[in-house]
């Protein structure tokens, strides 16, 4: 299979309707999309990308509407929320009814589907042209660095997949923040754009004990939210997420090394891993943010690249925090 990248979205559509799978860009990253009620398409995904088959996937609508017509609970406090993130960077997770038309191919046995409306406009007119909405996780390899540019979806899945979609450089870089509502609660599953000071004034917010959580043992459920439960977003060097109080600490620590990150900006955090990995790095450093706005998912994103190995800089022995 030879891959084509190109911008015709009249020819995503019409291979998306063929049952196949295509790469197209979004606001976070770009995702591999396939028909989200053809469980043909959803096996396709998952091979392409060599997607551990506990992991669920991601649907993206057009709008709140489509969410009804998926036969989901929509909780009145998911509706406020959408209708002030969506389009966007939030992805939400909804019950299923009994009328669900969701495969189980998408959520992986779970009887909730996590769902969001992508911020571009290449993505939304392909799902109102397809007349269907589009499952998609990262159009990458599982477990790599997560693709922003087209170029990382055709190192991945050259010959894997038909055709990517060039929409340029992703404008956020990083994930969708991933919640779930309980109790008229808040709960983040996956920290992004969105922020949980952001979500704190539609109502309360915790946080999921697994996200952060330095010495976490992965269990054996499946989780109803993509990118908690495997390492993930991690090149092929050895990465070493680092805890400095300052830029001299930092230095100090990294002091004749050459591939450093001291200040991590989310536009640009996984494309400088994959370019690392282009110069044969076999270590990477990179400085933690602080666990505040959007430096909270960039943290989790360093942290799991990193596969929690933490270390301090006055301390370069230890993996503890």
């Amino acid at each position: 299979m030879n891959t084509i990248i190109n911008s015709d979205i009249n020819l995503a559509v019409e291979l998306l309707k063929a049952g196949e799978v295509v790469a197209l860009p979004t606001e976070t990253v770009y995702g591999l999309a396939g028909n989200a009620l053809d469980p043909a398409a959803i096996t396709k995904i998952f091979a392409a990308k060599k997607r551990p088959q506990d992991n669920p996937l991601i649907i993206h609508v057009t709008g709140i509407e489509m969410v009804r017509e998926l036969g989901l609970e929509i909780p009145d406090l998911a509706e406020r929320l959408a209708e002030s993130f969506w389009a966007g960077a939030l992805t939400i997770i909804f019950k299923k009814t009994k009328t669900s038309v969701v495969p189980m191919e998408v959520s992986r046995g779970l009887d909730s589907v996590a769902v969001r409306v992508p911020d571009n406009s290449f993505f939304l007119e392909t799902i109102r042209k397809c007349g269907f909405p589009l499952a998609a996780p990262s159009a990458n390899l599982s477990g790599s660095p997560s693709p922003t540019r087209p170029k990382h979806v055709y190192a991945d899945l050259n010959g894997r997949i038909p055709l990517i979609i060039d929409g340029g450089h992703c404008r956020i870089g990083i994930e969708s923040t991933v919640i779930i509502i309980k109790n008229n609660q808040v709960k983040i599953l996956r920290p992004g754009a969105i922020t949980p000071e952001m979500l704190s004034e539609f109502a309360h917010v915790t946080v999921d004990d697994g996200i952060n959580d330095v010495h976490q043992k992965l269990s054996n459920d499946i989780s109803p939210s993509p990118g908690t439960k495997y390492k993930h977003y991690s090149p092929k060097a050895k990465v070493y997420a680092v805890i400095a109080e300052n830029e001299k600490a930092f230095t100090k620590l990294v002091k004749g090394e050459q591939f450093v990150i001291s200040r991590p900006a989310m536009q640009t955090l996984f494309a400088r891993l994959r370019r690392f990995d282009q110069q044969n790095a076999d270590k990477i450093y990179i400085r933690l943010p602080k666990r505040e706005g959007i430096g909270f998912a960039l943290y989790n994103r360093i942290i799991r690249a990193a596969e929690f190995n933490i270390i301090r800089a006055d301390n370069i022995g230890t993996n503890n925090e």
